[in-house]
């Protein structure tokens, strides 16, 4: 699986979801998004046996999957995620 990072349609980058992936505004995470309405550490991508888990790291403004606000969620292909005014898309592929 991996990740694809969008911004108003425009593709940002593309990430694996091999590892364990941390979402936010600090440059020491592993998906950045350079944004005031996206937290320092806002978001966590984990691997739970074959399950990814998308879990929100108490982020101001929220964490949303397919539209819908999220503390905790398992994610699917072609799930996205709203981060901020930024789309994360999980496409299937290698992972």
């Amino acid at each position: 699986m991996k990740l694809v990072l969008s911004f108003q349609g425009a593709l940002i980058r593309e990430y694996l979801a091999d590892r364990p992936l941390s979402i936010g505004r600090h440059a020491e995470n592993d998906i950045v998004i350079d944004h005031m309405g996206v937290s320092g550490r806002h978001a966590r991508i984990d691997l739970e046996g074959q399950a990814i888990i998308l879990t929100d790291l108490q982020s101001t403004n929220g964490t949303f999957v397919n539209g819908k606000r999220v503390e905790r969620a398992e994610l699917r292909p072609n799930d996205w995620i709203t981060i901020g005014k930024h789309i994360v898309t999980l496409k299937a592929g290698p992972r």
